[in-house]
């Protein structure tokens, strides 16, 4: 009996915290913007964007490290009130998986949003962006064996982790303000609402609720083209999911070897407050865009890990799609 009550016990611990603080998360932004805000859908030169971010959490104590994907898409159309306005659309498909409880969450989301540019100049653009998904959540049950399982009673805890399988249906919001403060600089500030409709998960033979908390999601970004060769990105990301917290500070920098070169070399460094040091490197080549970012433990969890937090790896590409005008033909004079 003891057994069984500390198997729900650790069960229900791992649901609350799975639930409150476990949505995704990371370190690098830049390769997963419409989970950062679906503000950020649409939100680029160029015709098509593909990225996608993997990151590993954990490895270097558990057996099963946390492990989350995320991969999107996304594209501007040129379409809107005014001349100067347009419509992002674009799609999110995600999978994480939490550990050795085998916690899963899968699903996709598909975003919209409107870019109102004040300008013709597009010196300033307000964006409102909303998502609208499907979530699979699973448990891995064969990672759990009670004793009255293997003494070949049937266990109710065990039928307790057959009967949960629930899918929800979510819905997320988001705000930004766009900014070009001079030729070369501009500041770029927002803020998004995340599972407006608190949807519950539960066991189907329960009737205990576990609604999905709402997350807010605030960033600010100042990019500096200081020189043709140099950039300079500082950026603040806050999140908060009913009592969990994250706020990281980063600062980063592009460097182009030479003004003709089609090589730009990205490097940065961060601090989550009271969690990790970010170290961040990448490269632009060609138009693809990839970097890594690691989180060095420093608070009391580096005992634990070994000081090794996680680690993420993002690529995406920006495809500009030059389309032939269509001329209509025209006849020319019989006589000629």
């Amino acid at each position: 009996m003891k057994r069984r009550t500390n198997f729900l016990l650790l069960i229900s611990l791992c649901f609350s915290t799975w639930s409150f603080s476990q949505d995704l998360h990371f370190s690098n932004y830049y390769y997963s913007p419409l989970y950062l805000s679906p503000a950020k859908t649409g939100a680029f030169a160029g015709t098509y964007r593909l990225g996608a971010n993997v990151r590993d959490q954990f490895s270097s104590f558990i057996e099963k490290p946390y492990q989350s994907l995320m991969a999107y898409a996304d594209m501007p159309i040129a379409f809107g009130l005014k001349p100067h306005h347009w419509i992002g659309v674009g799609m999110n498909v995600y999978s994480d998986r939490a550990g050795d409880l085998g916690l899963g969450n899968t699903g996709a989301h598909l975003s919209v949003a409107y870019h109102y540019a004040l300008d013709p100049g597009y010196k300033t653009v307000i964006t409102a962006g909303v998502q609208y998904g499907m979530t699979q959540r699973t448990i891995n049950k064969d990672n759990y064996r009670s004793e009255m399982t293997i003494n070949g009673n049937i266990d109710p805890d065990e039928n307790l982790l057959n009967n949960f399988n629930p899918s929800l249906s979510d819905i997320n919001f988001g705000l930004s303000l766009k900014n070009w403060t001079s030729k070369t600089s501009y500041i770029d500030i927002g803020a998004s609402l995340y599972h407006l409709t608190q949807s519950d998960f539960r066991f189907n033979s329960s009737t205990i609720d576990n609604p999905v908390r709402r997350r807010i999601n605030a960033y600010a970004e100042y990019h500096i083209q200081s020189t043709d060769q140099l950039a300079i990105k500082p950026i603040i990301v806050y999140s908060k999911m009913f009592l969990f917290q994250n706020l990281f500070g980063q600062m980063n920098m592009e460097y182009r070897p030479n003004k003709k070169s089609d090589t730009i070399i990205k490097g940065g460094l961060g601090y989550r407050v009271g969690d990790a040091v970010q170290l961040l490197a990448g490269m632009i080549y060609k138009g693809w865009d990839v970097g890594i970012a690691y989180d060095l433990t420093v608070s009391s969890a580096a005992s634990y890990t070994n000081r090794q937090g996680g680690i993420e790896l993002g690529i995406k590409r920006i495809i500009i799609a030059n389309r032939k005008p269509k001329v209509k033909p025209k006849e020319l004079c019989p006589r000629l």
